[in-house]
């Protein structure tokens, strides 16, 4: 259930800006990070396990405008800090250089595509599983994670499955960094397509993705995701801009 607390216990956890971001992926420790956006919030208004598994993240991030000005109603003020924009730094840099990782979800080919992506960044991808997440045994995944050493673990399932799997399988033992990016690593092999940079900076990338995929995000914007956006979002704008 999406209650004031856990509400509280976000705005706790959340990180700030994407070179805190960067920095806490590189920091050795055992953690799982959840980016949050407006669906996520949905998702926890209709499961306790849902908001259970956002509660038991270490750190969160706040993935989109929503979320961004709800921490900002607690008292905080984080830019907008995503998934899908890690992965294009992940890219794009050297800071990642030797870590060893996992991609745990998307299609073969795509986890293929994103292999090669990923070693021409200096990253050693040391294990993937694409297949059926039925059959996925979080003992069994955190073990073969243990064996290969794997420092960071990409799960690329949209949530809620891939935050919790992700948390099971910390659970279970492993003991590296969990972060779950869903489509980002679609749009990073070509497989999906990013809003443009000036679409994001708008503030209008859910009309951008809805104009693209239309029957399959109009139930998750217009039915799931505007009735938490009316109850929690904007009640919690308009009190901090009566302060």
């Amino acid at each position: 259930m999406l209650t004031e607390e856990l509400i509280d216990r976000m705005a706790e956890k959340c990180i700030l800006n994407d070179e805190d971001f960067d920095a806490v992926v590189l920091d050795h420790r055992p953690k799982r990070i959840q980016t949050v956006n407006l669906h996520h919030l949905a998702l926890a208004s209709k499961s306790d396990d849902f908001a259970k598994t956002i509660e038991k993240a270490d750190f969160i991030t706040a993935d989109g405008w929503p979320i961004v000005s709800l921490m900002r109603s607690r008292g905080i003020d984080p830019a907008r800090v995503t998934g899908s924009e890690f992965v294009e730094r992940m890219l794009a840099g050297r800071q990642f250089h030797g870590k060893k990782a996992a991609i745990l979800g998307a299609d073969r080919h795509v986890g293929h595509a994103f292999r090669g992506q990923l070693h021409d960044s200096g990253l050693h991808v040391v294990f993937r599983e694409h297949g059926n997440r039925r059959d996925w045994k979080p003992k069994r995944l955190a073990n073969r994670l243990i064996k290969s050493q794997v420092d960071l673990l990409i799960v690329a399932v949209t949530p809620p499955f891939g935050d919790m799997i992700g948390e099971q399988v910390r659970k279970a033992g492993f003991n590296g960094v969990v972060l779950n990016v869903g489509g980002a690593v679609n749009m990073a092999t070509g497989n999906a397509t990013m809003a443009p940079r000036w679409v994001r900076l708008t503030k209008i990338e859910w009309f951008y993705r809805l104009a693209q995929e239309p029957r399959r995000l109009f139930r998750r914007y217009f039915v799931e995701c505007l009735p938490v956006f009316l109850k929690v979002i904007l009640p919690s704008y308009w009190r901090r801009n009566r302060v």
